[in-house]
């Protein structure tokens, strides 16, 4: 699987997750247990690119959110309506539901 591939692949599985748990419809546990799901599978692909620099939008805006995950604890993320908003966006843009948020550029772990 090539990055490109990986991004393809759970761009919308973590998207709908972080809109599930802001809804408050799966607890921050399952929300966690995905995100660190997605990182042992980026480890496990067999040829990790050394650049940490994303390829695209869709992967910066990705690895923002994923890492946004791990930044932040579960009362912040619940409570923080900026970050609440941020968050939404950036789910919004990997669904392609909604613009680019300029905001969030991410790199890769």
């Amino acid at each position: 699987m090539s990055c490109h591939d990986y991004i393809a692949r759970h761009s919308a599985p973590l998207a709908q997750a972080v809109r599930r748990f802001l809804a408050r419809e799966i607890p921050y546990r399952q929300l966690e247990d995905l995100s660190w799901q997605l990182l042992s599978h980026w480890q496990a692909l067999p040829n990790i690119p050394g650049d940490k620099q994303p390829d695209s939008e869709q992967e910066s805006v990705f690895w923002h959110l994923l890492h946004s995950l791990h930044l932040w604890d579960e009362q912040q993320l619940i409570a923080d309506p900026w970050l609440r908003l941020q968050l939404m966006a950036c789910a919004n843009f990997l669904t392609a539901e909604g613009p680019c948020p300029s905001h969030c550029n991410g790199s890769r772990p």
